[in-house]
């Protein structure tokens, strides 16, 4: 290759480069990096995107952090390290005269997926604005900061759509709505087990009125494109599915039959089953909080800690109505699944594993 005089990894100083099928690309043989001629990387980069025509990765690097060990192989200069970019803090080592820049093998993917990590980070840092201020004011709903999902939420469209048209059902007469406490709702005096089974599963379409809909819905809705855009649509159903019927089932072994017989519905052990699933894939997404009327962006962590000792509060305090447990129990095991599918769903979204890195900043 014309002006290289050494074909000297300067990761590993061993003679393993060989050349690529693009000549201004060279991979070393045995750490497995890769060495880009001046434009190359940016080639490489727009090459993967078909709505980059052109990229040009030096306008987005953050601040040169210090001199590598490295030394250029074309020009035999030591060369610099940048922070990837400004809110992502890989460094890679670029030569100050050529303009040449090396990869170790674990910075290739981040590299080439830097102008969706990009975008993921401008989504994540956005600021507080005055009308998610005045819409949480009104409401005392939260808003979301996280990156767009990459397919369309058919099942969380469907989803809330089957939600709302049962409790639309009900409001067209007294009768219609009897009929759906009746038979959808879970009841624990139910005698049919396999009625008792179908109710694990309708009770979580039934709603008891409309702040109780729309609160499932609300936050089904800004959180479920997310996680449906990281487990695919078939897994993400048959999970909800599954979490509702276990959250029902811990609301049913906690509940004191001195009470009278248990009548379930709603969505929302299921969707605290999402929470436990956000709080493990989505660490730098954030949630608003509301302080009287001073709106902070917090972590899911610290989000959910508050959501957890409200419900814990009101299941020790005896204050009926509302299903304590099934909250608890749902959100539970939506840490112990997003614990267990942790791998599995980084392997499928490469830029959730990248964002849940402790390379990536972002400001709360």
């Amino acid at each position: 290759m014309p002006g290289i005089h050494t074909k000297y990894c300067p990761s590993c100083t061993t003679e393993g480069l060989k050349p690529t099928s693009n000549p201004a690309i060279l991979r070393c043989h045995n750490c497995h990096g890769v060495w880009f001629e001046d434009g190359s990387l940016n080639h490489a980069i727009a090459q993967e995107y078909e709505c980059i025509d052109q990229y040009e990765h030096e306008h987005h690097l953050g601040p040169a952090l210090h001199t590598s060990e490295r030394l250029c192989i074309r020009c035999h200069v030591t060369m610099t390290n940048y922070q990837l970019l400004m809110h992502y803090t890989t460094e890679i080592d670029c030569c100050p005269d050529c303009d040449g820049v090396w990869l170790d093998k674990h910075e290739i993917d981040q590299v080439m997926h830097s102008p969706k990590l990009q975008q993921a980070l401008t989504d994540l840092n956005q600021k507080v604005s005055w009308d998610s201020w005045l819409f949480q004011f009104l409401t005392a709903m939260p808003a979301e900061y996280n990156v767009s999902p990459q397919r369309t939420p058919w099942i969380t469209r469907t989803l809330v759509v089957l939600c709302s048209l049962v409790f639309g059902a009900g409001l067209l007469s007294p009768e219609i709505n009897e009929w759906i406490f009746k038979n959808l709702a879970l009841n624990s005096d139910t005698l049919s087990p396999a009625h008792f089974v179908l109710q694990l599963l309708t009770y979580q379409f039934v709603h008891g009125g409309l702040a109780h809909l729309a609160g499932n819905m609300y936050f089904l809705w800004i959180i479920g494109d997310n996680l449906e855009d990281a487990l695919g649509h078939a897994a993400f159903l048959a999970l909800y599915l599954f979490a509702g019927m276990m959250a029902a089932l811990a609301e049913l072994l906690l509940f004191d039959t001195s009470q009278g017989p248990l009548l379930l519905v709603g969505a929302s052990g299921a969707i605290a089953a999402l929470f436990g699933l956000y709080l493990v894939w989505f660490r730098h997404a954030s949630l608003t909080f509301m302080f009287i009327v001073y709106q902070k962006k917090l972590a899911p962590h610290w989000y959910f800690l508050i959501w957890s000792l409200i419900n814990l509060a009101g299941m020790f305090s005896g204050q009926g109505g509302v299903a304590w447990a099934a909250h608890l129990g749902g959100f539970a095991l939506g840490l112990l699944l997003g614990y267990l599918l942790k791998s599995y769903v980084y392997r499928k979204n490469p830029l959730i594993a990248m964002l849940n890195q402790p390379e990536a900043m972002v400001r709360r």
